[in-house]
Order: C-alpha cells, then structure tokens, then sequence
C-alpha cells in the first residue's frame, strides 16, 4: 500500500472526478444527439435524484470504491486493476441492482459498455495524478 499521502491524493482525486463526471454525464444526456431519449437510460435515475444529490451521490460512490480498493483491499492502484475493479463493481451493479434507479440504465447498454463506463471513471483519479506529477516535474 502507498503512504498515506498519496492515498489521500489518490482518494480526493477520485472524490472529485465523481462530482464532475456526473455533471458532464448529466450534460452529455440532455443532448439527443450525443445520446439518445432517454439519455442512455439515466433519465429516470436523474429525474429521481435530481441534479445536485446525483453528482453527490456518485461523489460519494467513487470516495467509497478508492477507499476499499486503496485502503481496505490494499491493491496497488495500477491501471488494468482499476480497470477491472471497475467492470466488477459494474458487474455488482447490474446483478444486485443495488439502486433500483439505475435499471433504465443498465437495460438500456449492454455489458461491454457498461464495464467499459465503470473503468474508465476508475482510471481517471490515477491519470488525473500522473498528469499532475508531470506537470509539476515540468516546472523544475
């Protein structure tokens, strides 16, 4: 496991990236052309949360998938693991149904796309690190 700054580097990051990709989710959905009527089946779970507790919400989801990957599992924040985390938790998801709210979703993509949108946000708060170490070993 990393130190416990970078771990906490790792889990704002991923904090953040929750909040901002649910509003440029929320965005993306509003707009038929990028997406379709029902705005990849997450119209209803957006008219039931609303826009400011959905990007909470998924805020707190990504706080809560870096904490048990990082800090309970203890895995090595790698981006194929990231990537499979994702497509498990995704699998998770879509078998327990954990928020009913999602089941326009998941009937709506089929299980490449939807494992493929559940890696990437995980891959995300890592890249968001590497650009940011780049950048400041840029300004030495």
């Amino acid at each position: 496991m990393a130190d416990c700054s970078t771990t906490l580097k790792h889990i704002s990051i991923a904090c953040f990236t929750g909040f901002i990709g649910d509003a440029a989710f929320q965005t993306f959905t509003k707009f038929e052309s990028i997406s379709d009527k029902s705005g990849w089946g997450l119209a209803e779970y957006f008219r039931q949360h609303r826009s400011a507790e959905s990007m909470f919400i998924a805020s707190g989801m990504m706080t809560l998938f870096y904490v048990l990957y990082l800090v309970i599992l203890g895995f090595p924040a790698k981006w194929y693991y990231l990537a499979i985390y994702g497509i498990i938790i995704d699998l998770i998801f879509r078998k327990t149904m954990l928020f009913s709210s999602l089941k326009g979703y998941y009937n709506e993509i089929n299980y490449f796309w939807s494992g493929l949108r559940a890696a990437i946000p995980m891959m995300m708060p890592l890249g968001i690190i590497y650009l940011l170490d780049y950048m400041n070993t840029a300004k030495k």
